[in-house]
C-alpha cells in the first residue's frame, strides 16, 4: 500500500492514536451497513432501502505494516 505524507493531525482507525504533521499514513475503505444493497426494512410503519456504503479511514504507518 502506498504511504502518503499528512498535511494535518488525523487519528488511527485502528489503534486510536495521533497521526501528526508530516507523518506517514494509509487509507483503507471500511464497510458500513449489511452487504446487501437496496433492501428495504420497515421502521414504525415507514418504509426505509437500506444501502451498502464505503468510507476510507486513515490509518497509522505501523499499523498497516502489521496486518
Amino acid at each position: 500500500m502506498k504511504l502518503k505524507k499528512t498535511r494535518k493531525e488525523r487519528k488511527c482507525y485502528s489503534c486510536k492514536s495521533l497521526i501528526n504533521k508530516g507523518d506517514l499514513y494509509g487509507q483503507k475503505s471500511v464497510a458500513l451497513g449489511e452487504k446487501v444493497d437496496g433492501e428495504s426494512e420497515t421502521f414504525d410503519g415507514i418504509n426505509v432501502v437500506v444501502n451498502y456504503m464505503r468510507i476510507p479511514v486513515s490509518m497509522c504507518q505501523c499499523c498497516l505494516e502489521n496486518k
